[in-house]
């Protein structure tokens, strides 16, 4: 078979020489060759690496409760028994949605409002009033 013929029967057409590659272009690190004479670079300054660490939170619970909690206040460094505030979270629509929808009336609807144990407890400093953390009921 000649090219022609088995370009007319649908084979695919030969193959060119592939073209080798490139070569890579030069390093922007390393031994970088002077700039050319009559171009000044000004100079670099030395870079200065800043390492920070996070302040120490004391004694402080690695989880607090759903109640008041004997802790160290991270703001003012005193030993406190936290205050909390209750407040609703998604859980608390959430139920309170399903007992208006099982229950066919929006009278079991405020029972989740209600109830401690369907909202997140923040805890604040009664000292300082600082934020100290929050308990969100699983």
């Amino acid at each position: 078979m000649d090219a022609t013929m088995e370009n007319k029967i649908g084979m695919p057409p030969p193959y060119e020489q592939a073209i080798p590659n490139p070569a890579p272009p030069p390093s922007y690190f390393g031994n970088n060759p002077p700039p050319p004479p009559g171009l000044h670079a000004p100079p670099t300054a030395p870079r200065t690496t800043v390492i920070t660490t996070p302040p120490t939170t004391g004694s402080r619970p690695s989880k607090l409760g759903p109640g008041p909690t004997g802790t160290t206040c991270a703001t003012c460094n005193k030993s406190i028994v936290t205050r909390v505030d209750y407040v609703p979270n998604n859980r608390t629509h959430i139920v309170s949605a399903a007992l208006c929808v099982l229950a066919g009336c929006c009278c079991g609807c405020f029972v989740p409002y209600c109830m401690r144990s369907c909202k997140t407890a923040n805890h604040y400093c009664p000292q300082c009033q600082a934020f100290v953390g929050s308990y969100i009921p699983s």
